[in-house]
């Protein structure tokens, strides 16, 4: 009887929650009030002219079943495996979701670059969604794209400020470090192949420095930036030098790419393929910066104009003493070189890949060529087996993942990298340097040793508070974080929609602080499911969603 009663309890209270929460409207709700009412339908209206022309229509009544997991009228985005709005939720949701990409007006670089054929910046002939407008929709695709709801908060809608695209930036040299300065150099006009090329800076270090923040700013136009530390006792090529991959009539200049070769990827250092990076490592880590010779800087610009434009880069390494750093940081990737891609055909390669030491990666991105279709990275083993932990459809500037806390795997765990390729030539693709080649890779930087606990650094938590489960939808395997502002006895329990049972995750005493942890459902039906926290004489619940 009592087990009854208290099972009708935490239903009767999930019931309140419920309604509670309805009486707020939900976040779509919003969505659809605040800001496609006022932004968007103005256009996607039934029978108006673009509605037909882009096969959308926002009005109320259809336009979440016309966004949520419908595939694309562009057949750019279709072909690319987008969805209007993906249902996968956090990262991968919104890298899959192709309204996401039409709005997001800080990328608009990178989005008319590599995208030609996905269109306009919405909405067409007004300002920017705001950047609250944006953070709020961010959001919802994080959530996985709910109907119904809150998963975001009304407070972001108050900034009402618009993005402006950044002007070039000439860095003043850091206080403690080391700065380059690269041109002004001419970037040739409408090149199939664009202008790339290796430039020589003979710095000498004779012992390792200690970098704790870098920053890159490259004129518009910029592809990708990155910085090769030139290896010790090595022969130097000429200092200062342009020495381009190919020249201006697209002829590849094969002791470039040689060269080229060599230093990819073992000893690529620092990298950026945005206008402007202000990288900060955490608290007390920096990145070593081996002794060396040199570095040799690689510089991509694209110029599809009729006329030679600029291009410019700066960089800025801030470097700290050895004493005031407890991690030291190191660059590290996981490649394989073993790609053969048959003509007119889609292949899809995997590789997985064992850590033989425990290490906390802070920073990744993927690494691929033109043909690349989609690139996932997935943890096999230990707490993160199965997880999604990286995921893109963009090989030209794939999204850097920062990580504070870390990622950690466990001397023991791996990582395995799958790529999708359409090789959509007459001609076998095999793995080379040239964008026509292909490449398989995740970069990343790490440290080893203990991880710094949250309150050495930072006052504990002064409310509880139980996070939405990330991700969400999910299947198996989701994370349930929540903080403790005290010492508390924790029970963490899982009901279904008729309010029984189904799991009792935790109960024990825990310390204040941040907690987390990871609840695998294979055993479990697909639906909707409430998860109960209590400590401390305070309650709360929320909802997640299991999608097999």
């Amino acid at each position: 009887m009592m087990k009854r009663s208290f099972v009708s309890a935490v239903f009767f209270f999930s019931n309140l929650t419920a309604v509670a929460t309805a009486q707020q409207a939900s976040t779509w709700a919003t969505i659809q009030e605040n800001i496609l009412n006022r932004n968007c339908i103005s256009c996607h209206v039934e029978g108006s002219s673009f509605a037909r022309q882009s096969g959308l229509v926002l009005t109320a009544e259809v336009a979440y079943d016309n966004l949520v997991s419908a595939r694309p009228q562009n057949s750019a985005a279709f072909a690319d495996g987008l969805f209007r709005v993906s249902t996968a939720g956090g990262f991968a949701g919104l890298q899959q979701s192709f309204v996401w990409e039409k709005i997001n007006a800080v990328e608009q670089n990178h989005f008319y670059n590599d995208h030609p054929g996905y269109g306009q910046i919405m909405p067409l002939g007004m300002p920017y969604l705001t950047n609250g407008e944006l953070a709020f929709i961010k959001a919802w695709i994080e959530a996985g794209a709910p109907a119904s709801g809150v998963v975001a908060t009304t407070d972001l809608l108050n900034d009402q400020s618009r993005y402006t695209p950044p002007e070039f930036k000439e860095l003043a040299p850091p206080a403690n470090g080391v700065q380059f300065h690269l041109g002004p150099f001419e970037v040739w006009p409408a090149q199939v192949h664009d202008r790339e090329f290796l430039y020589f800076e003979p710095h000498q270090t004779s012992a390792d420095q200690f970098i704790s923040r870098y920053e890159i700013s490259m004129r518009p136009g910029s592809h990708h930036f990155i910085v090769f530390n030139y290896p010790a006792g090595k022969p130097q090529p000429a200092a200062r030098v342009f020495r381009d991959l190919r020249d201006a009539n697209g002829n590849i200049n094969f002791s470039t790419a040689f060269e080229l070769n060599n230093l990819f990827p073992f000893q690529f250092f620092v990298g950026t393929q945005v206008p402007y990076v202000n990288y900060h490592f955490p608290k007390d880590v920096a990145l070593r910066l081996p002794a060396g010779s040199g570095f040799d800087l690689n510089s991509h610009s694209v110029n599809r104009s009729g006329q030679t434009q600029p291009g410019e880069v700066y960089v800025n390494f801030h470097t700290v003493d050895r004493s005031q750093v407890k991690h030291i940081a190191d660059y590290d990737n996981l490649g394989n070189t073993d790609i053969t891609l048959p003509p007119n055909r889609v292949t899809t390669l995997s590789k997985t890949f064992t850590f033989s030491e425990t290490r906390h990666i802070i920073q990744m991105f993927t690494h691929a060529h033109e043909h690349m279709v989609e690139f996932s990275v997935t943890g096999v083993g230990g707490r993160h087996d199965g997880e999604l932990l990286y995921w893109t459809n963009d090989w030209a500037h794939p999204p850097t993942l920062e990580l504070d806390p870390p990622l950690t795997i466990q001397a023991g765990e791996k990582l395995k990298l799958t790529t999708t390729y359409n090789n959509a030539t007459n001609q076998t693709i095999r793995y080379g340097p040239l964008s026509s080649d292909e490449m398989q890779f995740l970069f990343y930087i790490y440290y080893t040793g203990e991880v710094s606990s949250v309150a050495e650094h930072e006052t504990l938590p002064r409310e509880f508070l139980l996070q939405q489960n990330y991700p969400n939808p999910f299947n198996p395997v989701t994370a349930i974080k929540y903080t403790l502002p005290k010492s508390s006895q924790v029970n963490l329990t899982v009901y279904d929609v008729q309010g029984r049972l189904v799991a009792e995750l935790l109960k024990q005493f825990q310390t204040a602080g941040e907690h987390s942890l990871r609840f695998d459902v294979r055993h479990l039906a697909s639906g909707i499911y409430f998860y109960k926290l209590s400590a401390g004489g305070v309650v709360q619940t929320r909802k997640m969603l299991l999608a097999k």
